[in-house]
């Protein structure tokens, strides 16, 4: 497997646990573009290897210890994390060792038209995976019933296609006892507001501050609280926003957390207002945990989370049907 998941290299994390249970009735070999370079066991049939370079030369480095591991390690089928450029690679090893290549999509690229009109490095992925990757591909997994839906429309063999989500240990979640608890951490607020996930355009969260700044003209005890992995200038450009605002009081960023559980289990709503997605884990993961969820139509809305008393789907964009949910809460 190439995977772009760095979370896997930690043992105590969510990924590196579907990992094991992936290799439960198989080896398996997981390589991952890294700042370093690391090799760890994560059980007796989970090995990851970690590769360090900027992404032009990780590109190559990933190349050349793929065809390593194929020659000195009894491989029989090769599995990549998008149909992009680390799909590529996957296609160079495929035709190299004559092996059987998956291609996996997590993300509802080809649903819709906002990944290709997103900058040129996603234009040229887009028409990369289109009609190189996917074409070439043996099979096709996708992560969602939407991801397949998108995948069909675009012309990719139906027959070829294996709808399977990502794996959610659901009674993990139900019996897991919080580490931390939102409400005592940030004392005052009358009901905490949880975003969770990656601080890029795609996500709009500089929208779902515009919702927040109308929410909090008549709920000045509400937190919103951002947790994600640092993204630098998109990042700034929020936080500068928020100081406009002046809601520096009621919306707080962290950087990501290793116990995101905790803060799913204790939060009173998960918030997830995404322009595009492809399936949509933490929504997953807060409907396992019984946390209330508002949610734009994109990913697992109306497919595998289907709308409910603690599942509001708002169409994409609909500013006034998400505060008034934020409201009802």
């Amino acid at each position: 497997m190439i995977s772009l998941d760095k979370n896997i290299l930690d043992s105590e994390t969510l990924a590196s646990k579907r990992m094991i249970e992936y290799g439960r009735d198989r080896e398996l070999f997981i390589i991952i573009p890294s700042s370093c370079e690391k090799v760890k066991d994560l059980s007796d049939n989970v090995h990851v290897y970690s590769v360090r370079g900027n992404k032009f030369f990780q590109f190559f480095k990933l190349l050349k210890f793929g065809k390593s591991c194929i020659k000195n390690k009894q491989i029989n089928e090769i599995t990549v994390q998008d149909p992009f450029f680390i799909g590529l690679i996957g296609i160079i090893l495929k035709n190299k060792f004559k092996l059987s290549l998956e291609v996996q999509v997590h993300g509802d690229f080809y649903g819709s038209n906002y990944y290709k009109k997103s900058g040129l490095k996603n234009w040229f992925s887009y028409y990369l995976g289109k009609y190189y990757i996917l074409p070439r591909a043996d099979k096709i997994r996708a992560a969602g019933q939407r991801i397949a839906k998108g995948l069909i429309k675009i012309g990719v063999d139906e027959n070829k296609i294996n709808i399977r989500p990502i794996t959610i240990n659901t009674d993990y979640i139900k019996n897991y006892q919080p580490k931390s608890n939102l409400h005592l951490g940030y004392s005052g607020y009358k009901k905490i507001f949880l975003y969770l996930g990656r601080i890029v355009p795609v996500k709009n969260i500089s929208w779902l501050i515009d919702i927040f700044a109308e929410v909090n003209k008549k709920n000045s005890d509400f937190l919103l609280l951002i947790v994600g992995t640092r993204n630098g200038l998109e990042e700034d450009n929020l936080l500068k926003k928020v100081k406009k605002l002046k809601l520096v009081n009621n919306i707080k960023f962290e950087n990501w957390v290793t116990d995101p559980i905790s803060y799913i289990k204790t939060a009173d709503c998960l918030l997830f207002p995404s322009l595009s997605e492809g399936y949509g884990l933490v929504a997953m993961e807060a409907a396992a945990a019984g946390t209330p969820i508002i949610m734009t139509d994109v990913g697992v809305a109306n497919y595998e989370l289907q709308s409910g008393p603690k599942v509001k789907i708002i169409p994409v964009g609909d500013r006034d049907k998400f505060i008034q949910a934020i409201l009802q809460l």
